[in-house]
């Protein structure tokens, strides 16, 4: 089964570490909307996702007050990459737009704009 992403449920298990809460239990992870959770210390950070309706949703917690919300509908990917034995997620939003969400060592999300050509 092709996924709408590039990314695959057993991917984002390996980064996350943690089984997703899925919205139906008897529905294939391509047609669900599969959330995943982690806390490392004060930070806790939500990835969800729907890749039938290329729609992802991130919130990011501090000290349990939220320091960033990304709801995006029809975002063009998510794509895991390792650089050096470190692990992200990219989420493309545009030719020139791109989230990137950390785990290891750190919980950390990055913005990317590029300038149009």
């Amino acid at each position: 089964m092709k996924h709408a992403f590039s990314v695959d449920p057993f991917g984002l298990l390996n980064l996350f570490g943690v089984v997703p809460v899925q919205r139906d239990d008897n529905v294939p992870w391509v047609y669900n909307d599969s959330a995943y959770e982690v806390t490392t210390g004060r930070t806790r950070v939500s990835f969800a996702v729907a890749p039938a309706d290329r729609d992802v949703r991130i919130r990011l917690w501090v000290n349990g007050m939220v320091l960033y919300e990304l709801n995006a509908m029809g975002v063009q990917d998510v794509r895991l990459h390792n650089d050096k034995e470190r692990e992200w997620l990219e989420v493309i939003m545009s030719p020139r737009q791109s989230i990137r969400l950390r785990i290891v060592p750190q919980i950390a999300i990055t913005e990317s704009v590029d300038e149009p050509v």
